[in-house]
């Protein structure tokens, strides 16, 4: 039989947008007399009806909506290389479980079926109305964030390896933010660490806004703001849960929250419940970070940096954490100075700034790891006591590591630029 082989199993299914441009010629130069002066522009019926025919599933949205009058955009899944995938079910696929077209023949037949400018991507950026004052557009897909929550201050390097970037880390009254250098870079890994106590991701994503409460390594809530996006079913009704309808339409799934998982978590009064549900059936919400970050008693700057209306790095007593192999992170940590209260974090600033207390301390515990190791080890005493002479050299090893500690250098502890 012939050998058919498929190289999806190297490629990864990603976002991609197609956005048509208005058709309305004005501003765009010196007319004639004889120019036109308006043509309406696109409108979604005419995109859905062209997307469609090509049995595209999608999900749409007029471009009033997010800023961009005249424009229409419709977001769909594809493969990295380009190919966005389709419903035709008297097709074979050629290459992966679904048909696909290359995003440059949707492109092209678009263009040429509606007689309009078409972009596809998996990033766009289209002019806003603010665009000819201020030089500003709506880029969509364009992350900006940042996790609240009771995360050690040590924990930090461990953050910045997970999520393999540079990372910002603050404290105010006692609350973590942590936030990326790079504000395209994906949070999710420090959201989802193994926390002991719930944490709080706030993404901006365009005009929309999504925050997720997570604990431990699992995400227990999440909501979102912004406009609506309306269903493309290219099957009409035929097939509305076809595999490739389903894969589309559950990829870009808006998640509605769930306020008591929200109460539960978080210890939230009957008051603040109400309020926080009075806030998500708020569709359009001017300020809902701030508003919930309030509503939580958490620092409102949080939701300033994921606004992208703060610049992390300008958080009081902020720190960028670089981000370091696993073995290097893990000293990071050890040797980053504790900034909250506990026991495990006194014995942590004692070991990093070796007060008078640690020397007495260390001293002691030499001392007597080696007197007892000379006793347990000395001739005679270990003949025939396997377990004795194990003691022995336990003791002898602790008094070594002991004054080896000792010796650790100032710069290997933190204290001086490595």
């Amino acid at each position: 039989m012939q050998d058919v082989t498929s190289g999806t199993d190297l490629l990864a299914l990603v976002p991609l947008y197609i956005a048509v441009e208005p058709r309305d010629p004005r501003g765009e130069g010196a007319r004639t007399e004889d120019a036109i002066e308006h043509v309406p522009a696109a409108t979604v019926e005419e995109v859905a009806g062209v997307l469609t025919q090509l049995g595209i599933p999608a999900e749409m949205i007029d471009g009033t909506h997010i800023g961009a009058p005249g424009w229409v955009i419709a977001r769909t899944v594809g493969w990295s290389d380009g190919r966005i995938v389709r419903w035709a079910p008297d097709e074979n696929p050629a290459n992966g479980p679904y048909p696909t077209l290359s995003c440059d023949d949707v492109a092209t037949y678009l263009s040429r079926a509606i007689d309009v400018a078409c972009r596809v991507g998996e990033e766009l950026e289209i002019p806003s109305d603010a665009s000819a004052d201020h030089g500003l557009g709506i880029v969509i897909e364009q992350r900006s964030g940042a996790v609240v929550g009771r995360l050690r201050s040590t924990e930090a390097p461990q953050l910045a390896h997970l999520m393999e970037s540079d990372l910002w880390f603050a404290q105010i009254d006692g609350t973590s933010i942590v936030a990326a250098v790079d504000p395209g870079a994906d949070l999710e890994p420090v959201a989802t660490s193994a926390s002991a106590t719930p944490t709080v991701g706030l993404e901006r994503n365009g005009p929309w806004r999504r925050i997720g409460l997570m604990r431990g390594r699992a995400v227990v809530a999440a909501h979102e703001w912004g406009p609506r996006w309306k269903h493309l079913d290219p099957s009409e009704g035929v097939a509305p849960t076809d595999g490739v309808m389903t894969l589309v339409h559950e990829y870009f799934d808006t998640p509605v929250g769930d306020v008591g998982e929200f109460a539960r978590t978080l210890d939230l009064t009957d008051s603040q419940t109400r309020a926080l549900q009075t806030l998500f059936d708020d569709t359009e919400a001017d300020d809902p970070f701030t508003a919930v970050m309030r509503l939580l008693g958490l620092p409102v700057e949080a939701a300033e940096v994921a606004e992208g209306w703060l610049d992390p790095a300008e958080l009081p007593d902020v720190r960028r954490v670089e981000s370091q192999p696993f073995v290097q992170a893990m000293w990071s940590s050890l040797t980053t100075v504790p900034t909250e209260p506990g026991r495990i974090n006194d014995l942590q600033r004692l070991w990093i700034y070796r007060p008078r207390a640690y020397w007495l301390l260390s001293i002691a515990e030499a001392v007597a790891a080696g007197g007892a190791a000379a006793i347990l080890l000395r001739p005679g005493a270990q003949r025939g006591s396997t377990s004795r002479t194990a003691l022995g050299w336990a003791c002898a090893a602790a008094a070594v590591v002991t004054v080896a500690d000792m010796a650790l250098p100032r710069r290997w502890r933190g204290l001086e630029p490595r």
